[in-house]
């Protein structure tokens, strides 16, 4: 039985907490966190993780994009973000070029040398510093009128989480399931990734399990909320090019089976009945077959490959720079 004291404490802890999740992370922040994440890379020019690391390991893999639209919508469930992108960013008229730009920052932080990680953390926080609002509708616990920021700690903490569970859950569909004590490391290892949007370690919860606690605890909370800006937005991510309707309409039933059954019927998708499930279930069976046998240029991540190359002090080969090219835009990104 809980003592009156402990649960004092327990109570007085989650109120501080809870404090801290609401305050804005501020340029001196950012650096004072990108200062404290510097001290724990133990070789610049490997940047964050290295290729023994349960970071690379898990989100190396190609395969990680069919989480993509998973974590987009866990994202938009979020009245702050959903309003954040409806209001600032070129979701609309430009859907894949946000998908494209979003994915360039988070590979160049999770495989780029000290120096690229840094520059993509400033660069994100000066963007994300812009926008400021109000929101346009309620939803949960966001009022209309009422004011937000994009780099709150809260709202921060929750994208992070997004990314990393819904990264880990996908690996382990479509490779091999990761033991505790590999889970564990993955989820230290994400502590310094936090560190780039400047969210304190002071509000990361300790452990692993602490941390999927907290992801399921805000999924169930009003927190999250899909209004109709969410569901207009959810419209234009699979509509976003005609010609790849058929993919898109795919994905999407990808996405609907691995969103959580709340949000799931929030965002309007169907109920997955056995039929569908079993659908997901063949298509999963298929692509891990694809990947066994697949060469590493379509296997593998190219900034992955990029990074494997600048650590050996190679030259990035053609494939990759053409690979990169139709990802992100550009040949090289952490060469």
């Amino acid at each position: 039985m809980t003592s009156p004291e402990t649960k004092k404490r327990d109570e007085k802890q989650k109120d501080k907490l809870s404090s801290l999740k609401q305050k804005a992370i501020t340029k001196e922040d950012l650096h004072g966190r990108l200062e404290e994440m510097s001290k724990r890379v133990l070789d610049p020019k490997v940047g964050l993780y290295g290729p023994q690391s349960q970071s690379w390991r898990v989100n190396r893999y190609t395969s990680v994009m069919m989480g993509a639209g998973c974590a987009n919508l866990l994202q938009l469930a979020h009245p702050w973000v959903s309003q954040a992108i409806d209001q600032h960013s070129q979701t609309q008229t430009d859907p894949f070029g946000r998908l494209r730009r979003t994915f360039l920052n988070v590979h160049t932080m999770v495989f780029g040398s000290l120096d690229q990680v840094l520059d993509a953390a400033i660069k994100v926080h000066s963007i994300h510093a812009k926008i400021t609002g109000q929101a346009s509708e309620s939803a949960g616990q966001t009022r209309k009128g009422s004011a937000y920021f994009a780099n709150q700690i809260g709202a921060m903490l929750w994208v992070h989480a997004t990314l990393w569970i819904t990264g880990l859950r996908v690996y382990e569909l479509f490779h091999k399931p990761l033991t505790a004590l590999e889970k564990e490391q993955y989820y230290q290892e994400s502590k310094l990734f936090a560190f780039l949007f400047g969210i304190p370690e002071s509000a990361m919860p300790d452990t692993w399990q602490d941390f999927l606690d907290y992801y399921h605890g805000v999924i169930q909370s009003d927190e999250l909320a899909v209004g109709e800006v969410g569901r207009q937005l959810v419209d234009y991510i699979f509509s976003m090019k005609a010609f790849l309707k058929p993919v898109l309409n795919r994905h999407k039933m990808h996405t609907a089976v691995l969103l959580p059954e709340r949000l799931r019927l929030d965002f309007g998708f169907p109920q997955v009945t056995p039929a569908l499930q079993k659908q997901f279930d063949r298509d999963v069976k298929l692509a891990r077959g694809f990947f066994a046998v697949s060469p590493d240029a379509i296997k593998f991540m190219p900034p992955y490959l990029e990074a494997s190359h600048r650590i050996r002090s190679e030259s990035t080969d053609l494939v990759t720079r053409f690979s990169n090219r139709i990802l992100y835009g550009q040949p090289l990104l952490v060469s």
